[in-house]
């Protein structure tokens, strides 16, 4: 008897376990249609603006490359050491558009400050 009532107890155990695994990957599954759809609508050439009015385009780094017109192995090399901010999108490493607008804006006061104090670029 006793034998029947903890079988009866682990097939519940085990069938509750099973409906929350499922419940779980019906989840993940729409977390990754809605991973997709982001990733989808951010990569299309008008990206949508955020309510603070910030371009929410993500650039690939070869975008980037062309955007500055600097080589990749350049880039690759700010993108790691973080001189220009970028995420990662599951395997792929983006930039957002408007963190490349800053880092731009950031290379243009450098260089302007650069010639005020008589230092000129080689």
């Amino acid at each position: 008897m006793e034998a029947t009532t903890s079988t009866q107890h682990l097939e519940q155990a085990i069938e509750s376990f099973v409906e929350g695994l499922e419940g779980l990957e019906s989840t993940l599954v729409k977390f990754e249609e809605a991973l997709l759809e982001l990733e989808e609508g951010a990569l299309e050439e008008e990206a949508p603006e955020h309510q603070n009015g910030q371009n929410s385009k993500l650039l690939s780094p070869s975008e980037v490359c062309e955007e500055l017109g600097e080589d990749s192995a350049v880039v690759y090399c700010k993108l790691r050491s973080g001189e220009i901010p970028s995420l990662r999108l599951g395997q792929d490493l983006k930039v957002r558009w408007a963190d490349l607008q800053e880092y731009v804006k950031g290379q243009q006061h450098l260089h302007f400050l650069g010639q005020d104090n008589g230092f000129r670029e080689r």
